[in-house]
């Protein structure tokens, strides 16, 4: 029996792996804060990430509707775990910066992270768990893509 390109390339191993990896991400969320969507974390995460962001960024950033992301950044400074101005040097922007209370929330759950996939990489022998660090460090370069494209990698792919 004959393998297609498409059974021997990895994906299906890397789907495995992304799939563990949305489970740690979505439970880790889920155990930090029972008050918000993932979707409203992933924008607290642009917001801590990129300080300080218009909302169309965040948009971009996240690949959705501007709307969306308006709701989720009104709950999100609803719950003072960010920040909303209007941009001095454009009125029709707003920029968002993450409170106090907002970055430790992602610190939080950046720290529950680390510690689950700690965990994790402890199951694997030593050789096992030193070629998955490398191989994450390889995949994650890249992944990597020009900031002014964010999704262009997903374009690609298509």
């Amino acid at each position: 029996m004959t393998q297609t390109w498409a059974e021997s390339d990895g994906a299906d191993a890397a789907l495995a792996a992304l799939r563990a990896m949305v489970l740690i991400a979505d439970s880790t969320v889920e155990r930090n804060t029972e008050q918000l969507t993932l979707t409203q974390f992933r924008a607290l995460r642009v917001v801590v990430d990129r300080t300080p962001v218009t909302m169309g960024r965040v948009a971009r950033e996240l690949a959705m509707n501007p709307s969306s992301v308006t709701r989720a950044c009104d709950r999100l400074a609803a719950l003072n775990l960010l920040e909303k101005a209007p941009n001095p040097l454009n009125r029709r922007e707003t920029l968002l910066a993450p409170t106090g209370p907002g970055r430790q929330l992602v610190d939080r759950v950046d720290r529950d992270r680390r510690r689950v996939l700690a965990a994790v990489l402890r199951r694997l022998d030593p050789p096992a768990r030193a070629a998955a660090v490398a191989a994450f460090e390889r995949f994650a370069r890249a992944v990597e893509t020009d900031e002014s494209a964010p999704h262009s990698l997903l374009r690609r792919a298509n």
